[in-house]
């Protein structure tokens, strides 16, 4: 940009300056970290593991294989050690009848679980598959 001023007359008739340079780059810094920031957030926010296996249970829930088994694959992108991701490919590869990779999934899961909370859920994503298998 340009450096120069603007002289203007007040109603009073004395004359001010205002240096425009300074005014537009503080304009344009205000307006670039006030976008950029909520960006930032929903990005952060919205693209986790957790936020991802959530999505794909939800799109299992609506008979969504296909879009399921996408989130299901960012959260393992995001962390190949998150063992809730693992579980929702195996309910995905059950729900499409392909039990010996859905059963290779749930074991990922299994191993993969850290803590009760995940341990359980893996037991839980197991007994799931089970009742998919023996039902027609």
């Amino acid at each position: 940009m340009l450096d120069y001023l603007v002289i203007t007359a007040t109603a009073s008739g004395k004359y001010c300056s205002i240096a425009r340079r300074s005014v537009c780059a503080v304009l344009v810094l205000l307006l670039v970290s006030a976008c950029g920031s909520v960006s930032l957030y929903q990005k952060i926010v919205l693209d986790t593991p957790p936020r991802h296996v959530q999505n794909g249970m939800q799109f299992l829930n609506m008979n969504k294989i296909d879009t399921a088994m996408v989130e299901f694959n960012r959260a393992i992108d995001l962390n190949s050690e998150y063992s809730p991701a693992y579980m929702g490919l195996g309910l995905a590869y059950g729900r499409l009848g392909d039990f010996k990779t859905a059963y290779q999934y749930m074991e990922k899961s299994r191993i993969k679980a850290v803590g009760h909370k995940q341990q359980a859920a893996a037991a839980d994503g197991l007994m799931q598959l089970d009742r998919m298998k023996k039902t027609p």
